[in-house]
């Protein structure tokens, strides 16, 4: 009888913990694809540009981006590469501030995101720089893929943002 009962205490114990064991993974996981993951993904964004990173700014792209400052009718800054051409510049010689305005996560999976986006244009002198560019609304669109948010559409032109916007529900 006692065999029998440490038997079932012990067989209930490794069921327990592999059970507690799958659980966490399972929550884990979930949890890379919530809002709070997007928005430090969204910081990650922010601090690659201002560390002029080039490469850890672009990892945070989904290959088939779109990355606008203007109406992009002819879709010359589409993909990673022409998002390195037409910005590698200003990635390295400018500072960047997004302050994230709201956030819809899409049925689809995927998260549209209204920010308002500060160009900082140095040089700095006693704390300021020399020129803001304020883009507001501006507004992205990211979403979970290879273990991770990525962004895959952004504008700073404001008609723009506000027509994708309206599209996606944050109006």
């Amino acid at each position: 009888m006692n065999k029998r009962r440490v038997l079932m205490l012990g067989m209930a114990a490794v069921t327990t913990m592999f059970g507690r064991t799958a659980g966490a993974q399972s929550k884990k996981v979930q949890g890379a694809g919530t809002e709070a993951a997007l928005r430090e993904a969204i910081t990650q964004f922010e601090k690659a540009w201002n560390r002029h990173d080039v490469n850890a700014w672009l990892a945070l792209m989904a290959d088939d981006v779109w990355f606008t400052q203007t109406q992009d009718y002819y879709e010359r800054m589409k993909g990673k590469q022409a998002v390195k051409t037409t910005f590698e510049y200003d990635v390295k010689n400018t500072d960047l501030k997004w302050d994230v305005k709201r956030v819809r996560m899409m049925p689809d999976g995927t998260a549209s995101v209204e920010l308002r986006q500060v160009g900082l244009i140095p040089p700095k002198t006693d704390g300021k720089y020399k020129r803001e560019d304020v883009s507001d609304p501006s507004f992205s669109r990211w979403r979970f893929e290879g273990g991770r948010w990525r962004l895959f559409f952004f504008t700073s032109h404001k008609g723009w943002a506000l027509a994708e916007m309206k599209k996606d529900g944050l109006e």
